[in-house]
């Protein structure tokens, strides 16, 4: 009965964490894209406008964030096997107009 109680009671989220707020930021180069990670870190990628296909960025939890065409694409190129993490994918607005993918992998077995 004490274990119906706590499955009752226990509260986890009804959806697997994902960033909520993208923070852009126009640079010299291109732009700071930066989101609160749920380790804490203030996690993000400066984003180069010369770069085309940029590599991704990591977070100290193992997160790895990568910004604009093919985002997603890119990251499942980087990361090997397909199981290893799920990858959230988003469109931001950019500093000078355009609106770009931008995709966070999130290792599978992360404590969130």
């Amino acid at each position: 009965m004490l274990g119906s109680l706590r499955k009752l009671f226990r509260s986890e989220p009804k959806e697997p964490w994902k960033p909520a707020d993208y923070r852009v930021v126009e640079t010299d180069i291109g732009a700071n894209v930066n989101y609160d990670c749920y380790c804490g870190c203030d996690a993000g990628i400066a984003v180069d406008r010369a770069e085309d296909g940029q590599p991704a960025s990591s977070c100290c939890c193992g997160n790895l964030i990568a910004v604009g065409d093919h985002a997603h694409q890119r990251l499942h190129t980087q990361i090997g096997s397909p199981d290893a993490f799920r990858i959230d994918v988003q469109q931001i607005a950019m500093p000078w107009g355009d609106e770009t993918e931008v995709a966070v992998a999130i290792p599978a077995d992360a404590k969130i």
